[in-house]
């Protein structure tokens, strides 16, 4: 066993894979040393050999009986080794997505498998565990059974520990100061780089690594319009809303990207008593003058809907002052909320404050976008949510793909991208149903365009998106 270890260990050096110098790990942690196995790609046999011992050191003849149902390699290094192991023990795998994807199957847990199934997990490295834990974590959601984890090598710094407590047995091929010692004795690792690396080790080598906190998942919501319009009372817009919803029955948006006035306000009258708000991108109206906005506030009187004014605020502070309350369109004088980046950091907000108390407009910060390759994903959103609840003041909710479980129930969801038929555009719009988006993933307020204004009838369109939006809303109050 130590004869393989070492033609591993020293092939690895060979093709570059251990790297010496200074590096951040995942962690946070600096180390003198990092092991880069995504360079096995490109060398089969190694990547085979690995494969095998790896397969090998939790399954030998004496507990044959108990090998897995099925392999899934953590994402996305482990994904060769696992397959490599599949193929040669003639093991089927699963593949677990980062996120998942918002069209297609949309499935997190790819491949074929059924409830309790007994996974292997695999992975090349671990240093906390974190990794891991997450994989384990989506794959237990879809009622696989995970007890044993195998890793090439364990960095020693808590990793073992943290999957005990959660119930995982952790078997490495090697750890890093097995990797150590063989470098050392292969002469390959001399020097200052070896006093370098030593004393890394000695310093270390008790650290456990903490791990942080898994991003949070997709969760149902069953509390009412009404009911969250009292949890509202923080932000008077979003109450406001709840409350509309609440009374004419209705969780529908329709955005106007329309490029005149005569269109919008044509629009806004046919089916302003089927939504609860207008969506508007007002700089891409080519006639736009203050009484387009006199008529459009008349029509949402009349109707009783809120507009919204999808500007996308993502400057510096100041700047974002003037562009929401001077200028051309001085959108702050009429809209009920418009839409804010958090790339700029939390200061964005702090220049609306004044302004949205005093006129009880509420901010949509952007957690999740529907185009595709959108960047507003991991820990972006989960900043973006954590920004909006130090500010609920002026946040009354979010522009969004699903509930996620750190966003509170008086913010409100809204989802853009929604048509009845799910499909995708040329410029990268991907399409959800009102039923999937309000059932499955518990937003509030669907954002329907194109599959109303670009109807025959948009009036009669807005009513059958109004009419599905409406009872899959109750029906996920019923569950």
């Amino acid at each position: 066993m130590e004869n393989e270890i070492e033609k591993i260990v020293l092939k690895l050096n060979e093709i570059d894979a251990v790297k010496l110098g200074e590096f951040k790990l995942k962690s946070g942690i600096i180390s003198p040393i990092y092991i880069d196995l995504r360079v096995t790609v490109s060398e089969p046999k190694l990547l085979s050999l690995i494969g095998d011992f790896m397969y090998k050191r939790v399954y030998n003849d004496s507990n044959s009986g108990n090998k897995p149902k099925l392999l899934c390699g953590v994402p996305y290094t482990a994904l060769p080794i696992a397959t490599a192991m599949s193929v040669q023990n003639d093991i089927p795998m699963v593949i677990r997505r980062k996120e998942a994807k918002a069209y297609g199957t949309k499935q997190l847990i790819e491949g074929r498998f059924k409830e309790g199934d007994n996974v292997l997990v695999i992975e090349d490295l671990v240093t906390s565990g974190a990794s891991v834990l997450e994989t384990v974590r989506d794959l237990k959601s879809v009622g696989l059974t995970v007890t044993d984890v195998v890793v090439l090598l364990d960095r020693q710094q808590g990793a073992k520990q943290e999957l005990e407590k959660n119930g995982l047995r952790l078997h490495s091929v090697f750890t890093m100061e097995q990797l150590i010692d063989t470098l050392i004795k292969a002469g390959k690792l001399v020097g200052p780089q070896l006093e370098l690396v030593q004393k890394f080790l000695d310093a270390n080598r008790q650290v456990v690594v903490p791990v942080q906190p898994t991003t949070p998942q997709p969760v149902k919501s069953h509390l009412s319009f009404q009911e969250r319009s009292q949890l509202a009372n923080c932000n008077k817009m979003a109450q406001k809303l709840f409350r509309l919803m609440s009374e004419k029955k209705s969780n529908l948006a329709v955005a106007a990207d329309l490029t005149t006035k005569a269109e919008v306000l044509k629009l806004a009258d046919a089916i302003g008593s089927e939504i609860v708000v207008l969506k508007t991108h007002v700089d891409i109206i080519s006639d736009y003058d203050e009484d387009f906005v006199k008529q459009l506030k008349a029509l949402s009187e009349k109707h009783k809907f809120l507009i919204f004014e999808d500007r996308k605020f993502a400057d510096i502070g100041n700047t974002v002052k003037y562009q929401y309350q001077s200028g051309v369109y001085k959108i702050s004088e009429w809209s009920d909320m418009v839409t804010v980046h958090a790339v700029a950091g939390p200061g964005i907000i702090d220049s609306f404050k004044d302004s949205v108390l005093q006129k009880e407009c509420g901010l949509l910060m952007l957690a999740q976008m529907s185009s595709k390759g959108s960047l507003c994903v991991g820990e972006y959103t989960q900043q973006v949510v954590e920004m909006a609840k130090q500010n609920q003041d002026c946040v009354m909710g979010f522009i969004c793909q699903e509930r996620l479980s750190n966003m509170p129930e008086h913010f409100v969801l809204m989802t853009p991208g929604v048509q009845l038929n799910n499909t995708a555009d040329t410029l990268g719009q991907q399409y959800n149903t009102p039923d999937y988006i309000v059932q499955e993933k518990s937003t509030d307020v669907i954002i329907v365009g194109r599959g109303i204004y670009q109807s025959q009838d948009p009036k009669s369109e807005a009513h059958k998106y109004r009419t599905i939006a409406w009872d899959s809303y109750e029906k996920r109050l019923s569950k």
